[in-house]
């Protein structure tokens, strides 16, 4: 019997230990997630197209009235590895926000690395990434961010962009828009942590 109860207690403690380290990756993927939502909603400075790969969008009627849109990243120039990317709707500041904004790479099991003209979904090496969201506007104006890190980890880069999407397809209001830098000529940003490029 008193194997039994020591077995017993002993698997407890295991399943106890293994919900909180849940809830602490949960607590971690929550913090980053308010971190890039915050950064986004900061930042003044926004492409409308990469040096460093290819972005577009579309939106979609649903029968409900709705409206479906999904952003696309793909055609990668350089390595991009752990890509995380998010969008904020429609300039919705943190506090006020109802719903979770579309994000790629923050709640993830999973890392997305782009190389060029590779892909291994398996190794987690894929073609291009996809952001999908829904709105009940005919119009949604997206503000996005997209990072990532080189080959070694060492050297995270961010980047900004804006976008007006409806159904009919989507443009860059050009008032927010500032040119690509290449990454060599970046100005060094003062938002994120150290060693983070923005552009």
């Amino acid at each position: 019997m008193r194997r039994l109860l020591i077995c017993l207690f002993s698997f407890a403690l295991i399943l106890s230990g293994c919900v909180i380290r849940r809830n602490d990756s949960g607590t971690a993927a929550q913090t980053a997630y308010e971190g890039y939502y915050k950064a986004i909603e900061d930042n003044e400075r926004f492409i409308g197209r990469s040096l460093y790969y290819t972005i577009s969008a579309q939106m979609s009627n649903m029968p409900d009235g709705t409206h479906r849109y999904y952003v696309f990243l793909d055609n990668a120039q350089v390595s991009m590895y752990d890509v995380t990317m998010m969008a904020v709707e429609n300039d919705v500041p943190f506090e006020d926000s109802k719903k979770m904004m579309p994000s790629v790479g923050i709640f993830d099991s999973r890392d997305y690395s782009l190389i060029p003209y590779q892909a291994n979904a398996d190794a987690g090496y894929v073609k291009g990434l996809v952001l999908g969201g829904e709105c009940e506007e005919k119009e949604v104006k997206l503000k996005l961010m997209v990072e990532w890190k080189d080959r070694n980890r060492e050297r995270v880069t961010r980047e900004y962009i804006s976008m007006v999407l409806t159904t009919d397809g989507f443009i860059y209001p050009s008032e927010l828009l500032v040119e690509p830098v290449p990454e060599s000529t970046a100005e060094p940003s003062a938002l994120p942590e150290e060693g983070t490029d923005e552009h």
